[in-house]
């Protein structure tokens, strides 16, 4: 009897000790789930960003060849969105669509109004690089793509050209979805030299605007947008 009752005893604590085992390796589990679903929530959470932005742009105008006039363009608000998608931890893809709607000085070219009507556009894709901070994080921009010019008459024809941005600012996260983008950049635009732009074939006369002398132009931009991640 006393064999058996040592026996019974050795096996309830080899039970108990196998429900320790179990219960521990549970718990164990149960904290690496625990710690590594914040880390995979996070990498969904800030795989794509959409930043709707209001913004002031300056600068920009065309020089006319063989002579001394200048059609700038005014200044005036802008706007647009950006769509960044993360490539690495301190990389993203950048989309941009930004437009203006400014005014052109005709210099006199028009006898009913002293200047024209002009949208500015541009479609561009390249990259934002943000450097290493928690809720403030500096970075900077390099896009790629094309300036949209689309006259007003619209007799007019619009025009396209190359161009290319880069900015910098810092992006402010005010919670883990939300942030605020804060941004300087400056658009260069290549034009093909001694073109002629915005021409009209209305009344069966064609005739052009300008004839272009310079090779680019140029614009300066300040922009805040609301960013949302997810």
């Amino acid at each position: 009897m006393r064999y058996r009752r040592t026996e019974w005893t050795d096996t309830r604590a080899w039970m108990k000790l196998r429900h320790n085992i179990f219960v521990t390796s549970a718990m164990i589990a149960a904290v690496s789930v625990c710690h590594t679903a914040p880390a995979a929530a996070q990498d969904k959470l800030f795989r794509f960003e959409i930043t709707p932005f209001a913004a002031y742009r300056i600068g920009g105008q065309f020089d006319e060849k063989d002579g001394d006039v200048e059609f700038e363009l005014n200044e005036s608000n802008a706007q647009g969105f950006m769509l960044n998608i993360r490539a690495n931890p301190n990389g993203q893809y950048e989309l941009l669509y930004a437009r203006q709607d400014t005014e052109v000085g005709t210099q006199g070219l028009f006898a009913t109004d002293s200047v024209m009507d002009l949208d500015v556009e541009y479609f561009q894709i390249g990259g934002t690089y943000l450097f290493d901070g928690e809720n403030t994080l500096p970075f900077i921009a390099l896009t790629l793509g094309v300036t949209h010019f689309d006259p007003q008459p619209a007799e007019f024809d619009s025009e396209s050209y190359f161009s290319a941005s880069f900015g910098g600012g810092i992006q402010l996260n005010a919670t883990k979805r939300i942030g605020v983008r804060i941004e300087g950049r400056v658009f260069t635009t290549l034009i093909e030299s001694d073109s002629d732009i915005f021409c009209s074939s209305a009344g069966g006369a064609g005739a052009c605007l300008i004839q272009v002398d310079g090779t680019t132009l140029t614009q300066w931009e300040a922009r805040v947008g609301l960013v949302f991640r997810f």
